[in-house]
Parts: C-alpha cells; sequence; structure tokens
C-alpha cells in the first residue's frame, strides 16, 4: 500500500511538472542603466512575456533601458523603463499632491506608487537607495495603443487586465551587472 501511494504521488508530481511547463517564463528582454559604480557595469531588469501573444518590440537599442511592449491584440502598450537619478522622491511628492487616483502598493517585494495618467496607469517601483538622493526605479506605463478601437479598458483596469498584469509583474530586478557585448543588449 505505501509502494502504491509513493508511486501515485511520483506520477502526479512529475504530471503537475509537466503541466507548468517546468520553468519557462517566456520570451525575456532585459533593460539596462547607467550606473554611477562603473564604466563596463549597468543596472539590470528582465521583463517577460508570452512568446504566442503577438507583442512587438520597439525601442532604442543605443539606450536599452526602455521599451515599447505592442499588445496589439489587446490594444495597449506595456512601457516599462529603468532609472537611477534624484527624481523619485520628488514625482512621488507631486502625485501625492496632484493626482486624484495615486495609490500605494507592493510589487514582486517592492514599495510602489501609481495613479492613473492619460487613460493608462503609471506605476513607478522603488529598487532600492543609492545614497540619500539618489535611487533606483522602474516606471511601468500602461496605454491605449489606437484610440479609434472600441473596448479597450482605460486606466487602472489596463493593469488589472490579467495578461497585462502578468507581463508587467513579471519583472526581476538584477541589480548591477556587467554589460553584455553589443549583441547580447536584448533578447528578442
Amino acid at each position: 500500500m505505501k509502494k502504491l501511494l509513493s508511486v501515485v504521488l511520483a506520477l502526479t508530481l512529475v504530471l503537475s511538472l509537466a503541466a507548468c511547463g517546468g520553468d519557462n517564463k517566456g520570451a525575456k528582454i532585459t533593460l539596462y542603466e547607467d550606473t554611477w559604480e562603473g564604466d563596463n557595469v549597468k543596472l539590470a531588469v528582465d521583463f517577460y512575456y508570452p512568446e504566442d501573444a503577438g507583442i512587438t518590440l520597439e525601442g532604442d537599442e543605443e539606450y536599452p533601458n526602455w521599451i515599447d511592449m505592442k499588445y496589439e491584440s489587446k490594444n495597449i502598450t506595456i512601457g516599462p523603463a529603468i532609472f537611477e537619478d534624484t527624481t523619485f522622491d520628488s514625482n512621488k511628492e507631486y502625485a501625492k499632491e496632484n493626482e486624484d487616483t495615486y495609490e500605494e502598493f507592493e510589487l514582486n517585494g517592492y514599495d510602489c506608487y501609481a495613479y492613473e495618467d492619460f487613460g493608462g496607469y503609471c506605476i513607478y517601483v522603488h529598487l532600492e537607495e543609492v545614497s540619500e538622493t539618489t535611487d533606483r526605479y522602474l516606471v511601468i506605463n500602461t496605454e491605449t495603443i489606437d484610440y479609434s478601437k472600441d473596448g479597450t479598458p482605460e486606466d487602472k483596469a489596463q493593469y488589472e487586465d490579467e495578461d497585462i498584469k502578468k507581463i508587467v509583474d513579471s519583472f526581476e530586478y538584477r541589480g548591477v551587472v556587467e554589460y553584455p557585448e553589443e549583441e547580447e543588449k536584448t533578447e528578442k
């Protein structure tokens, strides 16, 4: 009886791993940002998206700290960017005082604030404090691609769309990394 139970449990584990697809997170795009820590190092953050979703990527390969991920079937662009500068706190104070939809929450263990912005949603993710005046952070915007199409969610509802939320929430901050060779800058 114990052997039978062990076999059934082992088979269940194998089938569940196969059903989940193992560790496949989808296609990956890596954003890089300059840092004061050296010439051959950058800040890095990875985002994952479904390869079969018809998402197109648009960005500046010379300065890959931002990307537009155009999710055509959803009519929504997800626009993440990574920064190291002195504006995080002032942006937060401005948003807190001037944006009616301002809210604070946690995302992947990081403190965030967000607000609705021109029919989209803008999320600021505080990654780490470098000094008393300098922070490392992500800004992730969602916005409508074509306003003439009916049925596109607006404002926070864009982020709340299950497929969009999965991409936004997929980010993995890697901190300071050695900057890759030219052909490895973005993985498309």
